[in-house]
């Protein structure tokens, strides 16, 4: 089985759509209209490209499963686990997973930021950006598959 650990700031939005957006509805966002819809579509053709499935380490995971899981069945989308939360250990949270599900094949973690205890796993990570560029992009989809096909 191939997994994608995800975050979702700067993943599926980013201060340019963001600030689009609010532009747009002049108003404050509801948590559903923070994603990107073009990010979704990103992640999307990464996971029909590898049948990989969703494991959530963004702290979206805490108050928002609800919605992320609510938008991504719009894109026939599945959240398939979320990591424990450990705050800033998101590397924890995801060799944990890893010793708790031995069927993992191949994995990617997406990601913007780089938690100190990545360390060990950045041939795994896909960088995106909060701030430079629009979030989860073809390049990144390009990286991330070829990443999941590699055995």
């Amino acid at each position: 089985m191939n997994i994608i650990f995800l975050d979702v700031d700067g993943v599926l939005n980013s201060i340019e759509y963001l600030t689009e957006k609010h532009n747009e509805l002049k108003r404050t966002l509801k948590q559903e209209e923070m994603l990107d819809t073009v990010c979704i579509k990103n992640l999307k053709q990464i996971v029909d490209k590898t049948n990989a499935r969703i494991v959530i380490t963004s702290s979206w995971k805490i108050c928002d499963l609800d919605i992320l899981i609510k938008v991504f069945s719009k894109y026939n989308l599945q959240v398939y686990d979320a990591t424990i939360n450990y705050g800033d250990k998101r590397g924890k949270e995801i060799r944990e997973w890893l010793d708790n599900n031995k069927d993992v094949n191949n994995y990617i973690i997406i990601d913007d930021d780089f938690f100190k205890d990545y360390v060990g796993l950045e041939d795994k990570i896909i960088q995106t950006s909060m701030y430079k560029g629009r979030g989860l992009n073809i390049t990144h989809v390009k990286e991330a598959i070829e990443k999941l096909k590699r055995l």
